[in-house]
């Protein structure tokens, strides 16, 4: 199968397009045909070694954790796909990736792409949207009327907690440059602050509480300056100072997702029922991985990047 796959840690340049041997499933998995592949940070953060010494992944390697397609051969315990199946899937990151033909995947961790969206926008959603979903639901614990600060609101992660946050019934708060503001307005926050300008913290207190989608200038720290006693702090990227946190009397956390099914399947409902809509900066064919890279790390772009792996 064509596949684009590392045989060693390092720049872009380390990505290869070649054939590899299409998986063999096993009995409770499916194989999937792959109509696109998004790209997330961790992508590249695999690719420059970021899990290298944790022994989870063997070389030749191929990247990519989120997938959309459809099935395309089912293992004999599997009883919730037919062949043909539209769905999509956030695979295991510890697993080979999706920036091939196929992927096979435990189908426990596979559900039916949402109907109102074609294949390649579902493509965008599973890793990004399962975390925003996550890091909101149980780590932020939100519920309606709570006050909540979104840093990257126009990020993958950040645009769709937004929109997960006001489904819930938040006040949200998004951060962002001044050249996102129409984008992070679009999607719905009820307040927006650019953080080139605006010093958040000197705006904004007593919030329930942050979900930090990115990391750096002192963030988390900051945030603890504005979150209310017994309201929660979620970092995605920077490890928390859990004694600073205690002192303020904020529950903190460094949030990791873990590929969950069934809450794909509340994503797709709220993309169906409208209330949540999917955001592409720009598709790429398998062939210009290396510049969807690029892009991903630049950390310039408006929402999801998608590499389109059918022709």
């Amino acid at each position: 199968m064509k596949a684009i796959y590392i045989e060693q840690y390092g720049s872009a340049n380390q990505l290869t397009l070649g054939e590899l041997t299409k998986p063999e499933i096993a009995d409770n998995q499916v194989l999937i045909k792959v109509h696109g592949a998004a790209i997330n940070p961790v992508d590249w953060m695999v690719r420059e070694g970021f899990l290298q010494g944790s022994g989870e992944h063997q070389l030749p390697l191929i990247l990519g954790w989120d997938a959309a397609g459809e099935v395309a051969e089912i293992g004999k315990d599997v009883n919730n796909f037919s062949i043909g199946d539209a769905i999509f899937t956030y695979a295991p990151i510890a697993k080979q990736g999706a920036y091939a033909e196929y992927i096979a995947v435990d189908s426990n961790l596979v559900a039916t792409k949402p109907k109102s969206i074609d294949t390649l926008t579902a493509a965008a959603v599973p890793l990004a949207a399962t975390t925003a979903w996550q890091s909101l639901v149980h780590g932020c614990k939100l519920k309606t009327g709570d006050r909540v600060v979104i840093h990257n609101a126009s990020g993958g992660v950040g645009s769709f907690a937004v929109q997960i946050a006001k489904a819930l019934g938040a006040y949200v708060i998004g951060t962002a440059s001044a050249s996102k503001a129409d984008f992070v307005k679009s999607l719905g926050v009820d307040e927006f602050i650019d953080y080139r300008t605006q010093r958040f913290e000197d705006v904004i207190d007593e919030v329930d509480s942050v979900l930090a989608a990115v990391g750096g200038d002192d963030i988390l720290q900051r945030s603890l300056q504005v979150i209310k006693s017994g309201g929660q702090l979620v970092s995605l990227l920077d490890d928390v100072d859990i004694a600073q946190a205690a002192e303020k009397n904020v529950n903190a956390q460094r949030w990791w997702v873990t590929p969950n099914a069934a809450d794909l399947k509340s994503i797709a409902t709220l993309i169906d029922n409208g209330q949540m809509s999917v955001h592409i900066d720009k598709i790429f064919p398998l062939a210009d991985v290396k510049q969807a890279h690029a892009l991903s790390e630049s950390q310039r772009a408006r929402g999801k990047i998608v590499l389109q792996v059918l022709d």
